[in-house]
């Protein structure tokens, strides 16, 4: 009966310690050494044996009871289990071996001074073996527990150590006042034990109370202090890491518009790393989304999952927490906790914890979502208005309502002569650093007369003022200016918009419009009257019976008409060139024949003019791959214009020799006069459409010729170009492709 009362005090002791910082504190030492000092050596190492055995045992099965971590590996629970044994068999053998070396006595009958060196040997004894035993125990789970338990070595001491000396009291009691006492000794101490564990507990429960306080509070400055959504992410996980194992942990966020779940942040062992994002399917985190409940596992997370009906993604977990982040019904994603070595990790006071920290971060996640989006928002829009900013044509500027300056694109710098960023924010009547005039005033304006259109604008129906004004250069050009005011929602005006558009191109095309309708009616006049003429003079000559003079008539109607025909064909011709409708029917031709046809073409007119034609032609010439009409007519023209600006009695030569920068793929055609030249200002524009040379040479021209010439010979995939210098002639080159 003794020895199973010993191993009942034993086990208690052993079970219902007081938890502390490094492991816990309990009457074990006590206990132990009093049933040494009443049974002896053997019994007292049989007692702590079975006492062992059986604390192992209610420790496996009603570890959430006792708060302490359950292990399901069985091989961890058995070399648990022998580890405890193995050690308190070893202290009561170390201690009852120092006690008899010393001179001690069981059972001991008596505390008198000749016994204390023993008994201090046995507590010391017992103690060290304790404690050594342990820390190579612990030392075995690594370095971090190991110095955990070393700093909690002083406090153990001192719970543990000290009820020691109660021990010769527990024995004696029994020795002489008998077991009714003793066990009414023992069930004073199993009360104190008892408050004493729950004091403990309820002070351990405050303190962790208070530290989630705390980390609450932490939390919610964290995440009221930022918008930004990594720093609100960071600031979670090291609040729940300060209240609860968080070497894995994750933060899931779902975005329905994509069905997909992205990962944030993701702590592995500790360590941050980066999961990918993922279509929503059946694991963990979706079944919580879907749910929108916390879910606590304590152990047998397989197991849960397969009665669940959820499908099992990434590492296999031992125990799991998570908790939606819930904002209203919808869930904007999960924060969750676990552990892939030990069960039981998490309980109930953790879960209310972290729904609290999912509570507090779902205003700041959608928050920091919302900014987020307007952020990209309004930086997608900043980049659109940028980018028309930058590529429309016209100047823009943009003034707030007292005239300084908010926006202005490069179009405007170019306009005004200035850097941009010497226009945006200054003040419109603020003199230019640079010297010069105001940018007021470089835009046409007047304080007055800019207040006058500002008021006009104002009070009126206008919806704008436009007028044309010259910007000063160099060079100077026409520009339209456009005043408009900028209203906000409510009407009201918030600043002014400047738009000018320059008149320049408009102003060449206005010039070109007028100077073909002045070509069009003085070239179509001349033909048309001789044609009309003709005419008269036929039908006069057919009404007085005269014919002498009948096919001289008809020639010059003849030739007017042919005239006039062919200006408008020129004309066709040109705007099917310009289209890409131009028939065009390539085949090899030889240059030497192509060359010599269109001598014998321009002859007689080169001969009326006492003008000498040489052809000079490079032996082993190649074929072309041209149209031969089209091409014939381009050498026509140029031959054409050399005779009219060569003066009577000069030279022109037409020429062909391979192109040596083309490595024998195309050949060079030349025709080249002795002419006045063409100054360097007009050969820029000399193959646009009616433009004319000064002075015009022998007789006018339509202005088409040369435009032809240079559409034609591209759409051959060739090029045409002149080299001219006044006073020395001019050559017109063209690059064709040769035959391959």
């Amino acid at each position: 009966m003794l020895a199973g009362l010993l191993t009942v005090l034993i086990v208690f002791t052993m079970t219902f310690g007081v938890p502390l910082a490094g492991g816990q504190v309990s009457l074990l030492p006590m206990t132990s050494i009093a049933a040494y000092l009443i049974v002896g050596l053997v019994p007292a190492g049989w007692a702590a044996f079975a006492g062992a055995l059986v604390h192992s045992a209610i420790r496996h099965v009603w570890a959430e009871q006792l708060e302490v971590p359950r292990h399901l590996n069985r091989t961890r629970v058995l070399s648990l289990a022998a580890a405890n044994v193995t050690m308190q068999v070893a202290c009561i053998l170390a201690g009852g071996a120092a006690f008899q070396l010393a001179g001690g006595t069981v059972p001991l009958t008596e505390a008198s001074p000749s016994q204390w060196p023993p008994l201090a040997s046995l507590g010391l004894a017992y103690l060290a073996v304790n404690y050594l035993s342990a820390s190579a125990f612990i030392s075995m789970r690594g370095r971090k527990p190991l110095l955990l338990f070393i700093r909690s070595l002083p406090n153990l001491l001192l719970f543990e150590g000290l009820p020691i000396i109660f021990a010769p009291l527990t024995a004696l009691i029994y020795i002489r006042l008998g077991l009714v006492q003793f066990v009414i000794f023992s069930c004073i101490l199993i009360l104190a034990s008892l408050i004493a564990r729950n004091l403990a507990r309820a002070s351990r429960r405050l303190e962790r109370r208070v530290r989630e306080l705390n980390s609450l509070q932490a939390v919610g400055r964290a995440l009221s202090a930022s918008l930004d959504p990594d720093v609100i992410l960071a600031a979670i996980y090291a609040q729940v890491a300060r209240l609860m194992p968080a070497h894995n942990f994750y933060v899931a966020l779902y975005d329905r518009e994509t069905d997909e779940v992205s990962f944030p942040l993701a702590i592995e062992d500790g360590n941050e790393v980066r999961w990918r994002s993922r279509q929503a399917g059946n694991g963990l985190t979706e079944y919580m989304l879907r749910t929108c409940r916390p879910l606590l596992i304590r152990n047998n997370v397989e197991g849960t999952l397969k009665e669940l009906g959820i499908e099992q993604i990434g590492r296999s977990a031992v125990s799991w927490l998570g908790v939606p982040i819930l904002m209203g019904t919808e869930a904007l994603g999960v924060i969750a906790v676990q552990s892939y070595s030990a069960a039981e990790l998490y309980d109930t006071s953790h879960l209310e914890v972290m729904v609290t920290i999912a509570t507090q971060a779902a205003a700041a996640i959608q928050n920091a979502r919302l900014y987020t989006r307007t952020d990209e928002a309004l930086a997608r829009r900043v980049q659109e208005l940028g980018s028309i900013l930058r590529t429309t044509r016209e100047g823009i500027l943009l003034l707030d309502h007292n005239w300084h300056v908010l926006a202005a694109n490069r179009a405007l710098a170019d306009f005004l002569g200035m850097a941009q960023m010497d226009i945006t924010g200054r003040y419109l009547k603020e003199p230019n650093p640079n010297g010069g005039s105001s940018l007021l005033e470089r835009i046409g304006y007047t304080e007055t007369g800019l207040k006058d259109d500002c008021q006009a604008l104002t009070g009126g129906d206008d919806v704008s003022k436009r007028e044309t004004i010259t910007v000063p250069g160099p060079p100077e050009r026409p520009v339209e200016r456009t005043l408009t005011p900028v209203r906000g929602q409510d009407r009201t005006i918030t600043g002014w918009l400047l738009v000018f558009r320059d008149l320049t191109e408009e102003r060449e095309l206005e010039r070109l419009r007028d100077e073909l309708m002045h070509m069009m009616v003085h070239d179509l006049r001349s033909p048309l009257t001789v044609l009309q003429g003709s005419l008269d003079m036929i039908e006069s000559d057919i009404k007085t019976g005269e014919t002498k003079n009948l096919l001289q008539l008809i020639e010059l109607a003849h030739n007017g008409n042919q005239r006039m025909l062919r200006m408008v064909n020129e004309l066709l011709d040109i705007n099917k060139l310009e289209s890409g409708k131009m028939p065009i029917q390539v085949r090899a031709v030889d240059a030497t024949t192509l060359l010599q046809d269109a001598v014998s073409r321009i002859t007689p007119l080169a001969t009326a003019a006492s003008i000498r034609i040489e052809v000079s032609i490079e032996p082993d010439t190649a074929q072309l791959t041209v149209d031969p009409k089209l091409m014939g007519r381009v050498l026509d023209n140029l031959l054409d214009n050399a005779i009219k600006f060569t003066p009577d009695g000069g030279l022109v030569r037409l020429w062909v020799q391979p192109d040596p920068a083309s490595a024998g793929k195309a050949m060079l055609i030349g025709v080249s006069d002795n002419g006045p030249g063409i100054p360097e200002q007009e050969q820029r524009n000399l193959f646009k459409k009616f433009q004319q040379l000064s002075p015009t040479g022998r007789r006018r021209g339509t202005g088409l010729g040369l435009s032809f010439c240079k559409l034609t010979v591209e759409a051959h995939g060739g090029q045409i170009w002149v080299e001219s210098k006044v006073e020395k002639g001019s050559t017109f080159v063209m690059r064709l492709p040769l035959v391959q």
